[in-house]
């Protein structure tokens, strides 16, 4: 490779870093944009979730669950994360597979949830805590802070839930459009495959969704809620 040839790749690569590292969006991995509708057929909007409430979606593939939530106070952009949308930015969404065994909303049941309510935990200095606006995971007591970016603030999780990035249709639709951070796809695909293909009726697990995306309302999506 001659120098100049050398410079001009060492110049692109350094140019491309600097623009990754000022993106809040430059960790998400592309995947199929998808319109989140009701299981009516209605989009779903910023203005269509009621603060403190949460939806379940599948995404990016047809078996693997995601929690779109309303939170109750607006979340903020960082770094690595871009925070709420809306004029509030208070809708955020992550999937909804705990990082520590996995656990999720299943249609029989789920010990993962939304709470709007607060919550008690010990954080990871061992003191108490209550929170509201939390996703709390009931099978190790794992606790996540969906206005962090899914930060764990308590249990054996060992890193934050996957964010899935959302994008504000012209017409006000949510759409979700990639996802970032430590998923747990491939290792829940694996494990629990044919629990998946049964419960979604489906042959391929690792099917992407298509252009839209059914959200059913967390509490009608599992038959029981866990709590605790």
């Amino acid at each position: 490779m001659q120098r100049r040839d050398f410079n001009r790749l060492c110049g692109g690569l350094l140019a491309g870093a600097a623009n990754l590292s000022t993106s809040a969006m430059a960790n998400t991995e592309p995947y199929p944009r998808s319109g989140l509708v009701y299981d009516d057929g209605t989009p779903v909007s910023v203005e269509s979730l009621e603060p403190g409430t949460s939806c379940v979606f599948s995404y990016p593939y047809v078996t693997t669950p995601c929690f779109v939530v309303r939170l109750n106070t607006s979340a903020k952009r960082r770094d690595n994360w871009q925070g709420g949308v809306g004029e509030d930015e208070s809708v955020v969404a992550f999937s909804a597979i705990c990082s520590h065994k996995m656990s999720h909303p299943a249609k029989p049941i789920s010990h993962i949830n939304y709470r709007a309510d607060k919550v008690s935990f010990y954080d990871r200095s061992g003191s108490k805590q209550e929170q509201a606006n939390v996703i709390s995971c009931c099978s190790e007591r794992s606790v996540y802070d969906p206005v962090n970016g899914a930060a764990v603030l308590s249990g054996p999780a060992p890193v934050p839930l996957a964010a899935i990035a959302l994008e504000v249709g012209a017409e006000g639709q949510l759409f979700a459009i990639g996802s970032s951070g430590a998923d747990q796809y491939e290792r829940f695909l694996t494990k629990f495959g044919f629990r998946l293909a049964m419960e979604y009726g489906v042959t391929d697990i690792r099917a992407r969704v298509g252009e839209q995306t059914v959200a059913t309302l967390a509490q009608q999506f599992s038959s029981q809620q866990i709590r605790c």
